[in-house]
């Protein structure tokens, strides 16, 4: 009887251990995700991604090498620092998706604006439009 309960005993505190483990997060699930932000900083976790694209604005975009370049600014609108993770859709001159760029900042303080050029990811001839697909504000890093 001792032995049954000590086995049963053992295998509920390992099943307990085994649910305290990391959750594992599929590749890029810290960059770019629609819906509400991460757990962190109130205004973070307020802020909708409505809000957070808001404070991005593609200011050039450009095919005129071999991969498109775009560059944005992006403006952290909150009172407390910030991370942010983009996404612009390249579309081609039928508006057709042809590729994006990447943006992704650790940490910008409230009210700093940064601009960059970033590079696009698939090489596009002709004309191009940019626009923001996903932007996401988190806590900062």
């Amino acid at each position: 009887m001792k032995r049954t309960i000590a086995g049963v005993l053992l295998a509920a505190v390992t099943m307990t251990l085994a649910a305290c483990g990391e959750e594992k997060q599929p590749a890029g699930a810290d960059v770019i995700q629609t819906g509400a932000a991460q757990t962190g900083s109130a205004t973070a976790s307020a802020a909708p991604e409505a809000d957070a694209a808001a404070d991005v604005k593609v200011t050039e975009c450009d095919s005129g090498s071999y991969t498109p370049k775009v560059t944005i600014e992006v403006t952290n609108s909150t009172g407390e620092d910030a991370r942010y993770a983009v996404t612009i859709a390249i579309k081609d001159a039928d508006g057709k998706a042809s590729g994006e760029a990447l943006f992704a900042k650790n940490r910008m303080t409230p009210g700093q604006k940064v601009t960059e050029e970033i590079p696009g990811d698939t090489p596009v001839k002709g004309k191009i439009t940019c626009e923001v697909a996903r932007a996401k504000r988190l806590p900062p890093k």
